[in-house]
């Protein structure tokens, strides 16, 4: 009887090791593509100057905008952002 059950456990763990290897693997990939498309990204640097703000504003609009944390620094596709202020545009006049 215990056994079956140790092996019914360790049946559920390869499932869950094999899921998790899934996952990274994908989360792997997702990191690459966001690293070969840096000529598309903006930082929050870049974000200030588009937008002609200083710090005190960005911190203001920061959880409005559509970013992403890698290696804890903040990346914003420059797209979504033009997205994001033709939607809001009388946030930025």
């Amino acid at each position: 009887m215990m056994e079956k059950f140790f092996e019914e456990v360790r049946s559920e763990l390869r499932a869950l090791v094999q899921a998790v290897q899934v996952i990274a693997k994908e989360a792997r990939q997702v990191s690459q593509n966001l690293i070969n498309t840096t000529s598309e990204l903006l930082d929050n640097t870049d974000i200030k100057e588009l937008l002609h703000i200083r710090d005190t504003k960005l911190g203001q609009i920061k959880p409005q905008l559509p970013g992403y944390n890698l290696d804890g620094k903040d990346y914003y596709f420059k797209n979504e952002i033009i997205a994001y202020i033709k939607a809001n545009p009388k946030k930025y006049k």
